[in-house]
């Protein structure tokens, strides 16, 4: 009997950033019952007490059975970093103003010089995931729309102006 299909199965183990599941938990703590115990610690961001729970065979397997009925509350404090880091940004999401709005007011600050992809890129406050490409692409939306004009300042910089 091999292990690879019930791995394979299972979330990558080693990505930090991922939600961990009290179920994902449950099985690897059934792992102990073969003489492997400590897995569901290592999962739940737990090295240290994972490591101690493998070398000491679960604490004698008095640790292993507490960890029984400590799954959900592991799980819960594995995730609370993602939560915080995942509310944080919505928060900051939610605080600026929309990106149209913004290359708007650009546009009619900048008057007839226009703006430039990088004066748009140094002047507005975009979400922590927002690329130039971004940026782009809300803005061949906005010259679609025709709220945007597209020209040629004296240097020959593409420059976007208010109609």
């Amino acid at each position: 009997m091999t292990l690879r299909p019930f791995l394979s199965s299972l979330p990558a183990l080693a990505a930090g950033a991922e939600r961990r599941s009290v179920a994902v938990s449950y099985l690897l703590w059934c792992i102990s019952l073969v003489g492997v115990c400590g897995l569901q610690r290592f999962y739940n961001r737990r090295p240290i007490s994972g490591t101690i729970w493998l070398l000491t065979f679960g604490l004698c397997f008095v640790g292993q059975m507490v960890d029984l009925l400590l799954i959900p509350d592991l799980v819960q404090r594995a995730n609370q970093s993602l939560q915080l880091q995942e509310a944080l940004n919505a928060a900051t999401t939610a605080s600026l103003p929309p990106l149209e709005r913004q290359l708007l007011q650009l546009a009619r600050r900048s008057g007839r010089l226009g703006f430039t992809i990088n004066d748009a890129l140094l002047e507005l406050q975009l979400p922590r995931d927002a690329d130039s490409e971004v940026v782009s692409a809300e803005i061949e939306r906005l010259l679609h729309r025709q709220l945007l004009d597209v020209g040629n300042d004296e240097r020959g910089r593409v420059v976007y102006r208010e109609p």
